[in-house]
């Protein structure tokens, strides 16, 4: 039987337009959180009352943001192909901003040193510093970049796109290029935090992956759709993936999940829209268009060990960096705040 945690409410705002991505700030106190028509906002979380500033937009939408880490500063991208740099600190407000490509910037991703900011627009990837200074630009990919990741250490930017992954080494001042090739698209980049792996999700309803150490690929299928989520535990063993109504955990310990059954972790009966694992835990939320966050324990249970329903369905989660609390962004524009409170 599995523990009995719980996710308790804690206090929440109301942004009143559909919410896309939010990122915690390093120290655990704030969120940045981009919208769909554009709006970015910076929260500061407090258990009991949180409040909310507008600090800009984007014109015609808002798609991914990303906190610099040990930095007062984030990044955000939208449909209006730049990138902007905000200062939550004492002179809060807009940066600088720029545009990386001639496309929409689809994904960002900080290196873990805070040093490199990874922006994707179209097929190219560039690295860029908060001045707004490009400081490298990789070949372009053979299509669109769908996600990008980097590895524990920061020292490979994974892209996921048509035809694989590119995993690109970033040891100045040379930069190279490796291919995980696989046929169709990949949708998702995922390293372990134990840095032994490679995952994707792919738009032909799989989960596909690489032993790093011997470059052996492997490959689950039996999705029912594409598979736009990937989340690792922290300890590098499970691997949680999201397609359907349906949370499908696939267990790396020992040789790994060729030839096994995964976990099955029913409860949701809408399609689930955002995953994360708890940062230094064994915990997994899960958030629906059925309106419910669901609180797990993979490898113990297979059945929720919490739910929450929400006002409205549930579009991102993320853990704050201690792992004490969850924030889910809502289609209705509410971010509420989650304490999870341990057995």
């Amino acid at each position: 039987m599995a523990p009995s945690a719980i996710l308790e409410s804690r206090a929440s705002v109301e942004l009143d337009d559909y919410i896309i991505d939010c990122a915690w700030s390093p120290d655990g106190r704030s969120l940045a959180v981009v919208c769909s028509e554009g709006t970015v906002h910076l929260c500061e979380f407090g258990e009991r009352e949180s409040c909310v500033h507008e600090l800009g937009m984007h014109a015609l939408g808002a798609l991914a943001v990303a906190w610099q880490p040990g930095g007062a500063r984030f990044a955000s991208a939208g449909q209006d192909g730049t990138t902007a740099i905000w200062d939550a600190g004492a002179h809060r407000g807009e940066h600088v901003r720029f545009r990386p490509g001639r496309s929409v910037v689809e994904a960002l991703a900080f290196s873990p040193d805070g040093r490199w900011l990874a922006a994707a627009s179209g097929r190219v990837v560039a690295l860029w510093s908060t001045e707004g200074e490009r400081l490298h630009e990789f070949a372009p990919a053979e299509g669109v970049i769908a996600a990008l990741a980097w590895d524990r250490p920061g020292r490979d930017l994974i892209a996921a796109t048509k035809g694989g992954l590119l995993a690109h080494r970033i040891e100045p001042p040379r930069f190279t290029t490796r291919r995980y090739a696989r046929p169709g698209a990949c949708l998702t980049a995922a390293p372990s935090p134990n840095g032994k792996v490679l995952a994707t999700g792919t738009q032909d309803g799989s989960v596909h992956f690489w032993y790093l150490s011997s470059g052996r690929a492997g490959e689950m299928r039996g999705y029912g759709t594409k598979v736009q989520l990937t989340a690792w535990s922290s300890n590098g063993r499970y691997l949680a993936t999201g397609a359907g109504a349906d949370v499908v955990v696939w267990d790396f310990a020992g040789k790994g999940p060729e030839g096994s059954r995964p976990l099955q972790l029913c409860g949701h009966t809408e399609r689930i829209e955002t995953l994360a694992f708890q940062p230094g835990g064994p915990w997994l939320v899960s958030g629906g268009r059925d309106w419910r966050v669901m609180l797990w324990l993979p490898g113990r249970a297979t059945t929720p060990v919490d739910v929450q329903l929400g006002d409205a369905e549930a579009t991102v989660a993320r853990f704050s960096p201690d792992g004490r609390f969850v924030a889910v962004g809502q289609r209705n524009g509410r971010l509420a705040f989650y304490a999870l409170l341990p057995p």
